[in-house]
């Protein structure tokens, strides 16, 4: 049966040079472009040191990493784990992997029996439950920025990025994304926009609000380190060098890390145990401290499940009404 098309549609080609787009070529590079946004740019920077480690762990045994056997992955991930790697790092370097081969366009062997059954005999062996670090609660905060001087540009920079990452529950990724524009005043406060996140990587966008007042003094913070480095425009967060020049750039997330570190030591406590995710940890603690509903701690801290909430809370009032506080 053929179907006729109405006279109204033409469908004779009309090439006009003048409105033909982009050529071939540079839709090719856009899309690879567009494609590179599927994973973010974290998740990238992992796969390429996972899949450097695999590449050289290969030609030291001389194997090939691309294609690889399911054998070789057996082997590279058992390497791995006599090494002290935990069964979080190899079920990353094992996507990294596969990740690898999807882009060469051919067959992943981590998708074989052999490696997925060793996978899951090595979490089953070495346990798959995280180290976490230890949560900045909200005293442990007013320690840390005790230890930072308040009359450097440093010194305003540091204290207004550990309270403010603290009072938005901030992820470090999330904190060094900051622009100035995503800081608005408003009478209660301020509202605090978070453009892209773990669990939004799409760009839908979260505004999260910090009440005025408090205790920890966290907008004057905020506001004396906008004063000093005079910015309107682009990063919040910047690399200060010596002599106190603020650069243009952002910080990096292992910055945070690093700062959090270094005046949780210079607070006295010890800094092997706190990192960049102890701010955002620390205040779904003393939220949950404070008997804050799940709700209204999720809303601060976005998380999409309630599961991981409801274990800091968990932990947080472990030892509250305990059932065996009238007898033990």
């Amino acid at each position: 049966m053929t179907t006729t098309l109405p006279a109204i549609i033409d469908t004779t080609p009309v090439i006009d040079p003048a409105n033909i787009g982009p050529t071939l070529e540079e839709l090719h590079e856009r899309a690879k472009e567009t494609r590179r946004h599927s994973r973010s740019a974290g998740t990238l920077r992992t796969y390429a040191s996972a899949v450097r480690s695999f590449q050289t762990w290969c030609h030291g045994h001389g194997l090939s990493p691309l294609p690889a056997e399911p054998e070789t992955v057996v082997l590279f991930i058992e390497a791995e784990k006599q090494a002290g790697q935990k069964a979080s790092t190899i079920g990353t370097k094992v996507a990294a992997i596969r990740f690898l081969h999807q882009k060469a366009s051919l067959a992943s062997p981590t998708d074989h029996p052999m490696v997925t059954e060793h996978l899951a005999g090595i979490r089953r062996e070495i346990g798959t439950a995280p180290t976490k670090k230890r949560a900045a609660t909200a005293d442990l905060i007013a320690r840390m920025v005790e230890a930072i001087p308040a009359n450097t540009v440093k010194g305003k920079r540091d204290r207004a990025l550990l309270l403010l990452g603290f009072a938005c529950a901030m992820r470090r990724s999330e904190l060094v994304a900051l622009n100035a524009g995503d800081i608005e005043h408003v009478d209660q406060g301020v509202r605090v926009i978070v453009r892209r996140s773990k669990t939004d990587q799409t760009g839908e966008g979260r505004e999260i609000a910090v009440p005025a007042g408090g205790r920890l003094g966290v907008l004057e913070a905020l506001e004396a380190w906008i004063a000093a480095a005079a910015i309107e425009t682009g990063a919040l967060f910047r690399p200060i060098i010596r002599g106190g020049e603020i650069r243009e750039t952002r910080l990096t997330d292992r910055s945070v890390a690093n700062l959090v570190k270094d005046y949780a030591e210079k607070a006295g406590l010890d800094p092997d145990v706190f990192g960049g995710h102890s701010l955002r940890a620390g205040f779904i603690t003393s939220a949950a401290e404070a008997g804050a509903e799940l709700s209204r701690i999720m809303e601060v801290s976005r998380h999409v499940e309630p599961k991981t909430v409801q274990g800091y809370i968990r932990r947080a009032n472990l030892f509250k009404n305990h059932a065996g506080s009238g007898f033990l």
